[in-house]
C-alpha cells in the first residue's frame, strides 16, 4: 500500500469562467456553499504557503466573507499574462506579496471592518480580473479605516455604474482606465465626502444625461459640499431645463456648481 494513499485530495469549486474578459461586467452570482468554500481554502492551502500559514484563521472567518477569500485565491492562481498583475509577486521593500498580506489581513478585517470586505467583494463582482487585482493593490489602506464604513456602504451601489463609465477593456500597460476607476472611488470614499451626498450621485448622473452638451461632473466637489440636501435635490430637478436654456443662449453651465449653490428656487 502506498504511504500516500490516505492523503486527502481537495477539489476546488471555481467561480470565474471569464478570465479573458476585460472591462466592466457583472460576474455570475456566487452560489457556492460554505462547505465548498472551506474546501477551497484547504485546496489553496495545499498549494500556497501564503494560505496555509493562516488557514485556520481564514476558515474561522464570518461565512459571509469566505467567498471573497476564495475569489482572491482564484485571482492569485489564475494569472497567466504579465500585464494582468501577479499578486503573488513578492515586494522587495515589504518582503511579502500582496497575496500574503491579504491572507493575513482578511480575518482581522472581517471582524473589525466588515464593510471594507463587502465593498471589495462588490468591486470584484463588477469588474474584470485585472481591475480586481489593481483595486486590491490600490486600496489596502481602506481595511484600516472603519470610520469610512458608511462611505463604502453608500458607494457600493454605484460601483457598477462607475465601472461602466471608466473601464474600457483595454490591454494597456499603464492601466489608465483602472486609475480613472480608482479616482472616482477615492472621490467618494474619503473623510471629506458626505454620505448623504454620495447617495445623490445617481440623481446627479441622471440629470446630467438628461441635459444637453457635455456636462463635467466633479464628484469631489459635489459630495464634499455643505449645501443642504433638500436644496441640492430641488436643484437636480430643474438643472436639465436650466442647462437647455443656457445651451440655447450659447452659454455653458457649471453643472455641479449650480446644483450645489443655486438658491433662486427658495
Amino acid at each position: 500500500m502506498s504511504l500516500f494513499s490516505s492523503a486527502i485530495k481537495h477539489t476546488p469549486t471555481y467561480r470565474f469562467d471569464d478570465f479573458l474578459k476585460m472591462g466592466a461586467h457583472t460576474k455570475t452570482a456566487d452560489t457556492r456553499t460554505t462547505e465548498q468554500l472551506l474546501e477551497n481554502i484547504e485546496y489553496f492551502a495545499d498549494r500556497y504557503p501564503e494560505v496555509a500559514r493562516f488557514k485556520q484563521d481564514l476558515k474561522s472567518m464570518n461565512p459571509k466573507h469566505l467567498g471573497l477569500v476564495s475569489d482572491i485565491c482564484e485571482l492569485a492562481e489564475r494569472c497567466n499574462f504579465p500585464n494582468r498583475l501577479d499578486i503573488k509577486q513578492v515586494d522587495p521593500k515589504k518582503g511579502k506579496s500582496l497575496f500574503a498580506f491579504l491572507m493575513e489581513k482578511l480575518p482581522k478585517v472581517s471582524k473589525e471592518n466588515p464593510e471594507a470586505l463587502n465593498f471589495t467583494q462588490e468591486v470584484i463582482n463588477q469588474t474584470d480580473s485585472t481591475t480586481s487585482r489593481y483595486f486590491l493593490a490600490s486600496s489596502t489602506d481602506l481595511f484600516d479605516h472603519p470610520e469610512l464604513a458608511e462611505h463604502m456602504s453608500a458607494t457600493k451601489p454605484l460601483v457598477k455604474n462607475i465601472a461602466e463609465q471608466t473601464l474600457d477593456g483595454s490591454y494597456d500597460m499603464d492601466y489608465l482606465d483602472k486609475k480613472s476607476f480608482m479616482g472616482f472611488l477615492r472621490a467618494l470614499i474619503n473623510p471629506n465626502a458626505k454620505t448623504e451626498k454620495i447617495s445623490l450621485v445617481p440623481k446627479l448622473v441622471k440629470a446630467a444625461e438628461q441635459s444637453p452638451g457635455e456636462n463635467a461632473l466633479y464628484l469631489d466637489s459635489f459630495v464634499s459640499s455643505s449645501a443642504p440636501v433638500k436644496q441640492v435635490e430641488e436643484n437636480l430637478k430643474v438643472v436639465p431645463q436650466v442647462a437647455d436654456m443656457f445651451a440655447k443662449e450659447g452659454k455653458s453651465l457649471d453643472f455641479v456648481d449650480f446644483v450645489n449653490n443655486n438658491v433662486n428656487l427658495y
